[in-house]
């Protein structure tokens, strides 16, 4: 590979590079408590028995909204309404007849943010609550935060009603047993005097970025006509690269399967039980961080005398493949696995990471296993890769005399190269070309170690506790600079690499800047880096530098 080709190679090699970079350094900036939150001390919810009266607290101060709230009644009392669940625990607010706090009982935060189950929603006082249903269309303003009544309670199911001059709004939660997955049935009768009512039946669920390792690439997601639309939202709402107007609205008509807030490893999503005439509006109402998703049908009339119900299917819960799989809608898609034609690859990554771990129950070990399998696969495109550069660098010597010997006729330089390159049955391109077709394996292998929700908190060895997360041997003191050894061990794996890498036509001095170069580039890009997929790089350099000892003990050099 001559030096242009290996440039060439490199610059493409940086533009992948920094892509991943910025994907993975896309971080929701966390949300700070104002000063009105601050001032008042949070309030427990009040745990109420299945069909007894619950407690009263209360009533919050009034949100300032861009619509009229007048259906909320300024004396009314807000009622809280607890349900207990094997998998999480609920948290119901009369206000709204929505959640306000939703946490996953089986998934714990690190203890190095405070531990305790993680957390979905959690909504204050004065914020509608999640599967608020504003039903403007209505003509009695923003029901988002309006009180209902619990008129039902059981262990399986919550029925909050509302009635407002001869409308009645029905709102029935009920939960599935040993599953993530519930529903919302909203029901509209009219028994009004003369008036047809077309509600729009809209469903918000709100997305607001926290701190927290588990949220750190909050992303809003569409299933619209057949394509997941995948919003950051760190960067929802948010001037673009050239400054351009930031967009604050998008709207998705037709065959919506769900719309959902998510992070590499949770989910909050909203499914409407007829796709087809769906529609999804998704809307960065503090830009870059917090952002609502309003699923909603066309409005329908309702003839006095008459009612319409309407259904979602929720789901909020951790982004295993199986679960989401068995939860259909396509929910599974939620999971980024990167391209269509990289998606079979990385599910053959993650199924063979868990074939791993299945023999040896512990992640890094599986990641190790997994680095060794696809280095043996991969070893006769690196092994002709090797050869081609070596034999490269052997011709050196006669390439230099050629250039020399027809310096001003770059024609004949070229046509005596060629000649050269075929009688020693070397093609210049014969050290790009397996490189590349390697790209698709690390490019798999990053959404599969990404995108796995069986390594968080999974931890390896000594200090390495998460292999979703950078490790930390220590922090310098006064700085808070962390110390992390896995990339400083890539990065010097990388100069023994390069130093034992044959340099083809490439200068001395071009050679000595490369060796420096690109350790040190990949040194700050993978610091950040979860450390299973450092630990999968290092041991991939080292794997690489015993073939290529081994190679430079069997390739025998050119006879001159």
């Amino acid at each position: 590979m001559d030096r242009n080709a290996f440039l060439a190679f490199a610059l493409s090699f940086l533009v992948l590079s920094l892509w991943m970079t910025y994907e993975a350094k896309q971080r929701p900036v966390p949300v700070p408590e104002t000063v009105a939150e601050q001032q008042q001390p949070p309030q427990p919810p009040i745990e109420v028995a299945p069909g007894a009266t619950p407690a009263q607290q209360p009533a919050g101060a009034e949100a300032p909204r861009d619509v009229p709230v007048a259906a909320v009644e300024p004396n009314a009392a807000e009622q809280i309404f607890v349900v207990e669940h094997p998998l999480h625990r609920t948290v119901f607010t009369s206000r709204g007849a929505g959640i306000r706090h939703f946490e996953l009982l089986q998934y714990t935060q690190p203890a190095s943010e405070g531990g305790g189950p993680v957390v979905l929603i959690d909504r204050t006082e004065t914020e509608a609550p999640a599967l608020a249903t504003p039903l403007p269309e209505i003509g009695f303003g923003d029901l988002g935060r309006a009180d209902f009544q619990l008129v039902s309670s059981s262990p399986r199911e919550l029925v909050f009603e509302r009635t407002q001059s001869g409308v009645l709004l029905r709102k029935t939660f009920t939960f599935e047993e040993d599953s993530y997955r519930f529903r919302m049935r909203l029901e509209v009768a009219n028994a009004g005097g003369g008036a047809s009512v077309a509600p729009a039946f809209g469903v918000v669920l709100p997305v607001r970025a926290h701190p927290g390792a588990d949220f750190r690439d909050l992303t809003i997601s569409v299933l619209s006509q057949g394509s997941v639309e995948r919003e950051l939202l760190a960067g929802f709402g948010q001037p673009g690269f050239f400054s351009r107007q930031p967009e604050l609205e998008r709207r998705f008509q037709g065959d919506v399967e769900w719309a959902a807030g998510h992070s590499h490893y949770f989910l909050t999503a909203v499914m409407p039980d007829v796709p087809r005439d769906a529609l999804a509006t998704s809307f960065a109402f503090r830009p870059g961080e917090e952002a609502q998703v309003t699923v909603s049908q066309p409005p329908a009339a309702i003839l006095p005398g008459t009612s319409l119900t309407r259904e979602y299917a929720l789901f909020f819960g951790p982004k295993e493949p199986d679960l989401l799989g068995a939860v259909g809608a396509q929910l599974d898609r939620s999971i980024d696995l990167g391209w269509s034609w990289i998606a079979p690859l990385t599910r053959g990554f993650i199924w063979l990471l868990k074939a791993c771990y299945s023999i040896v129950p512990n992640f890094g070990v599986a990641i190790i296993i997994l680095t060794v399998l696809v280095r043996l696969v991969t070893a006769p495109l690196a092994a002709k890769q090797m050869k081609s550069m070596k034999r490269m660098s052997e011709l050196q010597p006669k390439l230099k005399e050629l250039q020399d010997k027809h310096k001003d006729d770059k024609q004949a330089q070229s046509q005596e190269m060629m000649k050269l390159y075929r009688e020693a049955g070397v093609n210049p391109l014969g050290g790009c070309f397996p490189i590349l077709l390697q790209f698709p394996v690390f490019i798999g292998l990053y959404y599969a170690l990404q995108s796995s929700i069986d390594l968080r908190q999974a931890p390896f060895m000594l200090w390495i506790d998460d292999l979703s997360r950078p490790e930390t041997l220590f922090t310098i003191p006064g700085v808070g600079w962390p110390v992390r050894v896995l990339p400083i061990l890539m990065s010097l794996s990388m100069v023994l690499q390069q130093k034992m890498t044959p340099t083809t036509s490439m200068d001395p001095t071009q050679a000595r800047t490369m060796m420096i170069v690109m350790p040190v580039m990949f040194f700050f890009m993978f610091y950040g880096f979860p450390s299973g997929l450092v630990l999968y790089w290092f041991v991939s350099n080292l794997l690489a530098i015993a073939q290529q000892v081994w190679l430079n003990r069997q390739v025998a050099p050119t006879p001159a």
